[in-house]
């Protein structure tokens, strides 16, 4: 499978659009709750007693070389060297010809949005309103980012668990024993 199928990038792209909203309900919502105020988590702008706008906006760039970085780390605890780039505009963590069962797939899969998330959400209730907007934000960015990583969950979680999952930079290939006779 393949996100370079015809129309696949362009379905993510507009599929993203639904963790963005869900991570952007549950993040901004729970800074509402903790901070007691609507305006200062949603509005981007310079926090000059706090943290400068570029900061801010660097925070949320970098969300995304993390994102890739933190599927490193779990490519490399399944014992496997991860490998960094960008193809097409996106950023990519792979492990060249790398075999996983399918729950490792899913793990590694999903890292990133479950670290994020849950330090990022950390982060932000104890942090001052402002500062922890831009958290926020980052974290929203991250959900709407991993939009690929949750079509190859989803379409992973189709098969049977003893599969293996070779990710291939925009695409997976999955194996089973039928693939491979004995």
């Amino acid at each position: 499978m393949s996100i370079n199928e015809r129309g696949m990038l362009i379905w993510l792209n507009v599929m993203s659009l639904v963790p963005l909203a869900i991570a952007g309900l549950l993040v901004f919502g729970a800074l509402m709750v903790y901070h007691g105020e609507l305006g200062a988590p949603l509005m981007i702008r310079a926090l000059p007693d706090e943290i400068p706008a570029a900061v801010g906006f660097a925070m949320i760039v970098l969300v995304l070389p993390l994102h890739e970085w933190i599927h490193g780390l779990a490519i490399r605890h399944y014992g496997h060297k991860p490998r960094y780039g960008v193809k097409r505009f996106v950023l990519f963590a792979t492990s060249d010809g790398a075999l996983f069962r399918r729950d490792e797939f899913i793990r590694i899969a999903l890292a990133p949005l479950a670290v994020i998330t849950g330090i990022g959400a950390g982060m932000m209730l104890f942090m001052p309103p402002d500062v922890g907007g831009w958290i926020g934000w980052a974290v929203v960015v991250n959900a709407a980012g991993a939009i690929g990583d949750l079509w190859m969950t989803s379409v992973s979680l189709r098969y049977d668990s003893s599969v293996l999952i070779r990710d291939e930079e925009d695409s997976m290939r999955i194996f089973s024993r039928m693939d491979h006779p004995c």
